[in-house]
């Protein structure tokens, strides 16, 4: 009786080792499955990371821009003060702009947050077209569409990062050209007419600076 339950014990034993079904704790596979890869990240949290930090380099951009508008708004109001006073005034205008200028540069964090972005995108833009067999064509077709509708945002970022960083350029450039023709008015000793060439430019500047933080208040609601 023992013998024949040994037996019974064996064969079972052998017949279970040849079931093909994983040890506990594995992960069963299919042979001849397709292996397919996945993001290491869901989409919607990719994305709103990028929206996310857009606003929050938008709120240091406006920062920035609220002092330079302060100090144009002074520099327009200051009817009292020397011709050098308003020079000295000038120059603490274009540091002001250079610092700005500075945060559009392509190492600076908002460009490198849309480079991260756009790589992202193309990476899985890649991954999921490699999978068209695999995921169904209309499938991948819709979902190539939505990581377009990203690749637009990314577009807007850029473009809106590099026409500030041109308007500033520029801004810089009109304010280089009045402080010296200020000075080669002082030295031909007039002083009205160092103040005018002054005055002139800020009207543009400020104008300017409103034009970007109105266009960074509109790129940081929008997401992009």
């Amino acid at each position: 009786m023992l013998r024949s339950l040994n037996i019974v014990v064996a064969i079972a034993a052998v017949l279970v080792g040849s079931w093909p079904f994983a040890a506990s704790g594995e992960t069963s596979t299919v042979r001849g499955a397709p292996i397919v890869s996945s993001p290491t990240i869901p989409n919607g949290a990719k994305v709103e990371s990028f929206r996310s930090r857009l606003q929050d380099q938008q709120k240091t951009l406006e920062s920035y821009g609220a002092t330079i508008s302060g100090l144009v708004d002074r520099l327009k109001a200051a009817s009292g003060t020397t011709v050098e006073s308003r020079i000295s005034e000038v120059r603490s205008l274009r540091d002001a702009l250079v610092q700005l200028g500075v945060q559009l540069q392509p190492d600076a964090p908002l460009s490198q947050s849309i480079d991260q972005y756009q790589s992202w995108i193309s990476a899985q833009m890649g991954r999921v077209n490699n999978q068209r067999s695999t995921l169904g064509p209309e499938f991948v077709q819709e979902l190539m569409r939505r990581y377009q509708q990203y690749q637009q945002e990314v577009t807007r970022a850029r473009e809106s990062v590099s026409n500030h960083s041109n308007a500033i350029d520029h801004a810089l450039k009109e304010l280089t050209t009045a402080e010296l023709r200020a000075a080669e008015m002082l030295m031909a000793e007039d002083a009205a007419a160092a103040v005018k060439e002054l005055l002139g430019v800020l009207d543009s500047v400020g104008q300017t600076i409103e034009d970007i933080r109105t266009n960074l208040r509109k790129l940081g609601n929008s997401g992009a």
